[in-house]
């Protein structure tokens, strides 16, 4: 698997030559190798973009985001043959049972409040609203039924931002460095299930008839909390500027725990998706992995 993540901005032209991505800027001509590739964030809407390019890229299984005008991602470039194994995948995904998706569920969102208890604890909010969501992490029920998560978040969010915040406001710049953060971690997830034969619009939890990528929307919600983290501890001022941008879109590189272990965040996205499949086929919950906060590492460029 690739490493590392470029990002393009005002090129003249991005191209292939021999196994190589071909970025020529000016007077520059840079060439990345297509094998150490794991994405692709296009930021520049007046780039030139070979096909040939597109088949490699894809062929490669490379994650390609094209961004909008405002910077979010805007468009996923996936391929259309996928895992080797792919029908195979897909026909045990279509047998996993309702009961075993809300136990799933139960696990990701004990994992998420969790990772949120952690940032708060790290930001250092007063010690009776971590202990709340201390509580609610146990009180999760399979299905999450009682709406644990949408507890959690009220207090977990009120904690850091000013009075009068809400998710739902665009006016707040914290939602717009959030929503950036969260889209490139849900591309990374979602390229790396059509990598491993899954139907990413088969959610566990999610259900949403317009997603194409249900599963993606499940498992992000216990890396959400490394993006807003970040953004705590480094607020944007009063717009997203390319170096901040850069950063977040770096945080696939920061070092997380999974498993007990310190991984990028990128391998964390593969760890996760193996296991859940491991335990859909075990039915063992110890087989799901999930990852923490606990030891974070910015990646350092």
């Amino acid at each position: 698997m690739g490493w590392r993540v470029v990002h393009v901005t005002k090129v003249d032209q991005l191209s292939l030559q021999l196994d190589n991505l071909r970025v020529v800027q000016g007077d520059l001509d840079v060439k990345i190798p297509l094998r150490d590739i794991f994405a692709l964030v296009i930021e520049d809407l007046s780039s030139k973009l070979t096909t040939r390019l597109m088949v490699e890229l894809s062929r490669n299984n490379i994650l390609v985001l094209l961004c909008n005008q405002h910077y979010l991602p805007e468009c996923i470039i996936q391929p259309v043959s996928g895992h080797f194994g792919q029908h195979q995948q897909m026909m045990k995904q279509l047998k996993w049972t309702e009961e075993e998706k809300d136990e799933a569920w139960k696990n990701i969102i004990k994992q998420k409040i969790y990772n949120q208890m952690l940032v708060m604890r790290k930001s250092l909010v007063e010690k009776s609203r971590v202990e709340k969501l201390i509580a609610l992490k146990e009180s999760v029920v399979t299905g999450d039924q009682h709406n644990s998560e949408g507890q959690a978040a009220r207090i977990y969010f009120n904690s850091f931002f000013a009075d009068g915040y809400s998710r739902d406001n665009d006016d707040f710049i914290e939602n717009a460095a959030l929503n950036y953060g969260y889209a490139i971690l849900h591309s990374a997830i979602a390229r790396t299930i059509v990598a491993k034969g899954l139907i990413p619009g088969l959610g566990v939890h999610h259900i949403g008839t317009r997603n194409p990528n249900n599963l993606a929307s499940d498992l992000i919600e216990p890396f959400r909390p490394i993006v807003d983290y970040f953004v705590i501890k480094n607020p944007p001022e009063n717009y997203l500027t390319k170096d901040y941008r850069i950063k977040l879109i770096n945080l696939l590189h920061a070092r997380i725990l999974i498993d007990q272990k310190s991984h990028t965040v990128i391998r964390a996205i593969e760890i996760s998706i193996n296991s859940l499949f491991e335990f859909f086929e075990t039915g063992e919950s110890n087989k799901l992995k999930l990852p923490s906060i606990e030891k974070f590492m910015l990646y350092e460029s």
